[in-house]
């Protein structure tokens, strides 16, 4: 049997050969110009997803800051029935604007609360069927699009959120979706921009050419502003 001290000069040995023995690695191949762009012109697509996606919950930001008492008279109401199908299809976004009972006519769609004060009520959108004056106040009968026959519980200005002033098919989806998931994509754009600078600074240190074009741009903005002064 061999002492420790040889023991440990065989292992030495065969360290030593297999260093000696092992083959060469090959050096990694430089990343090629048309690489550097496709990485950059992927971190610019994930530069533009993330901005649409913070334009859009910005909006959507503001649309529930603004829903309850709306703003400049206007209030936005996501339609999620089938009652007003061909002039509010379902997926809409309304947007509606208060005005006083004199200027509400036959015709026009009014959406209102079923129960007026209660928040939690049943948010309901109609045709004005027919205006009625009782006792000094205005009421009126609404109905369904399609339907000859208005509805049972005629309805006056304390119910009414607005009036229709614009409808936009399918908005109201984007909105509903952007509502539900708004953490979430928030995360997803932060993610996507991090990865994107990433990307960017990794193309450019990886490709020398890139590196070049950034100093000469350094170089002439730095002349025309020598120049301006």
């Amino acid at each position: 049997m061999l002492s420790p001290e040889g023991r440990a000069l065989v292992a030495e040995v065969d360290h030593l050969a297999e260093e000696v023995l092992a083959p060469e690695k090959e050096p990694a191949e430089p990343m090629t110009g048309k690489q550097a762009k496709n990485i950059r012109g992927t971190a610019n697509a994930f530069y533009f997803v993330t901005v649409a996606l913070s334009l859009l919950l910005s909006v959507t930001m503001l649309l529930n800051a603004f829903a309850p008492n709306g703003v400049m008279g206007m209030r936005f109401f996501v339609e999620l029935t089938n009652a007003m199908l061909k002039q509010v299809p379902r997926g809409s976004l309304l947007i509606t604007v208060m005005r006083p009972s004199g200027k509400i006519e036959p015709g026009d769609i009014v959406t209102y609360n079923a129960l007026p004060g209660d928040p939690d009520s049943p948010r309901l959108t109609r045709i004005v069927d027919e205006r009625l004056e009782s006792g000094g106040k205005t009421i009126f009968r609404t109905k369904r699009a399609g339907n000859a026959a208005p509805d049972s519980m005629p309805i006056n200005m304390t119910h009414i959120l607005g009036v229709k002033l614009v409808v936009i098919p399918g908005a109201g989806y984007v909105v509903s979706f952007l509502q539900t998931y708004a953490a979430g994509l928030a995360v997803l754009a932060a993610a996507l921009c991090v990865a994107a600078v990433a990307m960017r600074r990794w193309a450019g240190m990886e490709h020398p050419e890139l590196r070049k074009r950034k100093r000469r741009k350094a170089k002439r903005k730095g002349r025309v502003q020598h120049a301006v002064i």
